[in-house]
């Protein structure tokens, strides 16, 4: 059964659902932010799937962006391989990439185990590296959706191919490359009422 929808038509207004995905036995590494949140939260791995079935329920099949790696690209002579330029230095396939690739497996099956059969969710990887400084899961999490309509979306290469049966493809990927700290001091409301 298809869950996640990889080329996805959205309506006007679609509410967005943002997570920096995290994977730590213990710390709060996810990020989240929603549509219509008051403010983004911090949670555990474990936490953060069982807040995101409750928001997928809530708001009614959100667009998911999921700061992780979510398809896989090998070449010709079955290597793994860069799916793009704006991996250079930070390739799916070894490094952070390679532990947000996990989590994201985890996440997705979990999800998809906890929602009823006729749910779909419009799914979009979310690039957001090379920050200059360390920003809080949090922040990266607001910044996803304020964003999400002005950045660069790619779709991978041909021959990529999902994390998951139950993805209808390999999802298109968000390309952030300025992160929170190179705002210029504005604070996301700021922001979000420029918009």
């Amino acid at each position: 059964m298809i869950r996640y929808l990889s080329n996805p038509t959205l309506r006007p207004q679609h509410p967005i659902l943002a997570i920096d995905l995290g994977y730590s036995a213990k710390a709060k590494s996810c990020g989240m932010a929603w549509s219509g949140a008051d403010s983004p939260i911090e949670v555990t791995f474990g936490d953060c799937i069982q807040k995101s079935v409750e928001l997928i329920n809530q708001l009614g099949d959100p667009v998911l962006v999921l700061e992780a790696v979510l398809s896989r690209y090998h070449s010709p002579d079955g290597n793994p391989a860069l799916r793009g330029s704006f991996e250079k230095g930070r390739g799916w396939y070894h490094g952070p990439g390679v532990t947000t690739l996990a989590a994201a497996l985890e996440f997705l099956e979990q999800v998809d185990s906890r929602l009823p059969n006729d749910v779909r969710l419009p799914l979009f990887e979310g690039l957001l590296s090379f920050k200059k400084t360390k920003t809080a899961h949090s922040s990266d999490a607001q910044y996803m959706i304020e964003q999400f309509l002005t950045v660069t979306t790619v779709t991978p290469p041909s021959g990529s191919r999902p994390l998951l049966a139950c993805m209808d493809g390999a999802p298109q990927i968000k390309l952030y490359s300025s992160a929170p700290e190179t705002l210029k001091g504005e604070t996301t409301k700021e922001i979000k009422r420029s918009i």
